[in-house]
């Protein structure tokens, strides 16, 4: 007797979980969905319409199709009406009525619904994009770092027309800029979907293009100056700040430098030695940037950016004339990157600059004009990215080959292996010009 009663319990909760998504007319709402999918299929928005309505008025949750069709097939009744205000009006409703009835079925959905919704608005705003602004914000702050790279650039956008119409700050512009561009280089390193990194690159290239219309570094610094000074050990405005001065390549002030130190000082990381190196070797503190750059490199867990790191680390190095230090380096930055062809090019660098003073006369002298070669193949076969440049070089070099005369008296022949004098001490390969 209990299990027949377990059996009607749930045969009653199927059929009313079965009323619930079909809603009262079972078979009227069943053949409205089959009746409008058909046409949607053919693409006849216009004949979809009918069927689709009854469905998303009488029974929304009969299939997920009705709210993610519903936007394509009112889409073109907004367009079918666009020369008639009242009628377009009222399909615009319709439409963010879809995406609100998407949220409510189906809240995992939200910051999807509200992008789409949002990007719409900024489509149909007129002359006031307060509406999608609030709405594409209202996305971001749902999906947050994840947020679609379009949502995004709208967000901006939007933000760009409030501030031309004095609806918004330049203070707040410049945050939403560092927030937008945070998440956009957070997918980028998230996916190695080349569509998806087309989709971030454009979006990224469009809100740049906008960004640097009005933003001045001068402006900038006038702006947030007073700002650190007056609450100087607040970590917060200060990674804000030097974060924004990173993007945008404006580390050559010394209020960069200053807030880059004061961060330093309060909350010392990774990042913050990092942007300290940076403020230095902008001025052309090398040694200060040397050490910053180092203690950066130390703390570092990312095998690319320790890599880059390093190869920077390897160039200051070279400028300091400190050379065996600078090609340690840069080895140890292409041995956490073996198809890294860039550290092969840079110590093929320095073997041609410091040549001529590793050798006695004019056929030890060219030594490392061939070890300098051997650098520059290197590169080429292990990083096809490289191969152009490495080329160029290849062709340089080949300029600074000793003839074969300059060589008779200590008989070296073309393809014979000789060591190299002076600091660069490696083994190499003669070879003469033609």
């Amino acid at each position: 007797m209990l299990v027949a009663v377990q059996l009607l319990l749930v045969s009653t909760f199927d059929a009313k979980a079965q009323d619930d998504q079909f809603g009262a007319d079972p078979d009227k709402c069943k053949e409205s969905v089959s009746l409008y999918r058909e046409y949607y299929k053919q693409k006849n928005y216009q004949d979809a319409l009918m069927g689709w309505r009854w469905a998303f008025a009488n029974c929304p949750k009969a299939t997920k199709n009705i709210v993610i069709n519903g936007p394509k097939i009112i889409e073109f009744q907004i367009e079918k009406h666009k020369d008639n205000p009242e009628m377009k009006k009222a399909y615009l409703d319709t439409l963010y009525m879809i995406y609100d009835k998407r949220m409510e079925l189906y809240p995992d959905d939200k910051g999807y619904s509200l992008g789409r919704k949002g990007m719409d608005q900024y489509e149909y705003a007129g002359e006031d994009y307060t509406l999608p602004y609030t709405t594409l914000r209202e996305a971001f702050d749902v999906d947050k770092l994840d947020t679609d790279p379009y949502v995004l650039m709208r967000l901006y956008m939007a933000a760009m027309r409030r501030l031309v119409d004095k609806q918004m700050e330049m203070d707040e512009l410049y945050d939403l800029y560092d927030e937008v561009a945070t998440a956009l280089a957070h997918q980028t390193k998230k996916t190695s979907d080349e569509k998806d990194l087309q989709k971030i690159e454009k979006a990224q290239q469009v809100v740049d293009q906008n960004f640097e219309r009005i933003a001045k570094e001068d402006q900038y610094i006038g702006l947030m100056k007073p700002k650190v000074d007056a609450d100087p050990e607040n970590a917060e405005l200060l990674e804000k700040v030097t974060s924004m001065m990173v993007k945008r390549d404006w580390l050559n002030s010394d209020f960069y430098l200053e807030a880059s130190e004061k961060l330093y000082k309060l909350k010392p990381s990774t990042v913050a030695a990092y942007n300290l190196y940076e403020g230095h070797a902008k001025k052309g503190n090398n040694g200060q940037a040397i050490k910053f750059l180092e203690e950066s490199i130390s703390s570092e867990s990312d095998n690319g950016a320790k890599a880059d790191k390093l190869l920077k680390l390897a160039k200051l190095y070279g400028a300091e004339k400190k050379y065996s230090s600078a090609r340690a380096k840069a080895q140890e930055a292409a041995g956490l990157n073996s198809g890294w062809g860039e550290p092969y090019l840079f110590i093929g660098d320095l073997y041609m600059s410091t040549s001529n003073s590793c050798g006695e006369d004019g056929c030890t002298r060219a030594y490392g004009f061939w070890a300098a070669t051997d650098m520059y193949n290197k590169a080429k076969a292990v990083d096809a990215s490289a191969a152009e440049a490495a080329g160029k070089k290849l062709s340089s070099v080949k300029k600074y080959y000793p003839v074969k005369k300059d060589c008779f008296f200590l008989g070296i022949e073309s393809g014979a292996s000789v060591t190299v004098g002076g600091w660069i001490g490696v083994q190499t390969t003669a070879r003469f010009a033609d």
